[in-house]
């Protein structure tokens, strides 16, 4: 089942171009979701429509498989978010802040003490938010969020102004909170190296449009069909020559040769018969098979 699923969504302000082009986004239950997508790609406008902070104009929108704009109160009251800058009262304390939310929600008291040792501000509850650095001020919000349970978190760039420390606290909360509590988690980021650590599924969105999604392990076996192994050598016809009699299917390209990725063993072979023939070999290279590196790939693409 899906916690989050959208048809066909569209989107546009007001006198622009289309921001959003029939994103068909699909959010498996109990999964970490990296949502990527470079800036003004679409992310941000994406997630403020789940959350009903934008009206939907074309498409729809399930969660929990209910449509959103018949069970407003329902789906929101088993969500929680941070979108964007944190919305905080500065004159109070971290503890205020979250009593106010709890009032709010009629969940105990004790459940602030929960959430502060969550987030890792278990020791500066009565120091007033006007005084916290960006990165406390961000594990307040995460904090707030928590603070009902949600069965869902729909986040924006949570990592923004943690240092690495933080960064990495915030990649063990939210892989614990999806282990030990089931939460489903939408996460944007910029941090590419860090979203390949914590999910499980990836969405890439560029210019409005959904240009992949499935698990990591999807995109990067769909990423190493189209690999290839990248031969520079100071003879580039006999390199060519060398290839072909071992059964392969040479292309010159800037003055190197690729062929399809091929196991280690056979290259070692064509590099030992290119050193016996003589031929130069500068260097012999497979394109990566990182998350930054596909990104770049499919954006670029």
């Amino acid at each position: 089942m899906y916690c989050i699923e959208t048809k066909q969504l569209s989107f546009k302000y007001s006198g622009g171009a289309p921001v959003l082009q029939g994103i068909d986004l699909q959010v498996p239950e109990g999964c970490i979701y990296g949502f990527l997508g470079p800036n003004g790609a679409g992310k941000t406008t994406t997630l403020r429509l789940l959350l009903g902070l934008l009206k939907k104009q074309e498409g729809a929108m399930l969660l929990f498989g209910k449509e959103f704009e018949r069970n407003r109160i329902e789906i929101l009251q088993k969500t929680g978010s941070l979108i964007e800058a944190p919305s905080l009262y500065s004159h109070l304390t971290a503890r205020e802040n979250l009593d106010i939310m709890r009032y709010l929600y009629d969940f105990p008291p004790k459940r602030i003490d929960a959430v502060l040792d969550l987030a890792g501000l278990g020791n500066v509850g009565s120091k007033t938010v006007g005084k916290f650095s960006l990165g406390m001020k961000q594990r307040l919000s995460i904090a707030i969020a928590l603070l009902h349970q949600p069965e869902l978190l729909i986040l924006d760039e949570p990592t923004n102004g943690l240092d690495p420390n933080g960064i990495i606290e915030m990649r063990e909360l939210l892989k614990a909170l999806n282990k030990e509590y089931k939460t489903t988690i939408l996460i944007s980021s910029h941090l590419l190296s860090e979203i390949e650590k914590l999910v499980t599924h990836i969405g890439i969105i560029n210019k409005g449009q959904l240009l992949f999604q499935g698990t990591l392990e999807d995109l990067q076996r769909k990423q190493k069909q189209g690999a290839s192994t990248i031969f520079h050598t100071g003879d580039a016809g006999s390199t060519m020559r060398i290839l072909q009699e071992n059964g392969l299917q040479p292309v010159l390209a800037d003055g190197m040769v690729l062929i399809p990725l091929v196991d280690r063993s056979v290259i070692a072979g064509i590099n030992q018969q290119l050193v016996a023939e003589g031929v130069v070999v500068f260097e012999i290279s497979s394109g990566r098979n990182d998350l930054e590196s596909i990104f770049i790939d499919l954006v670029n693409n």
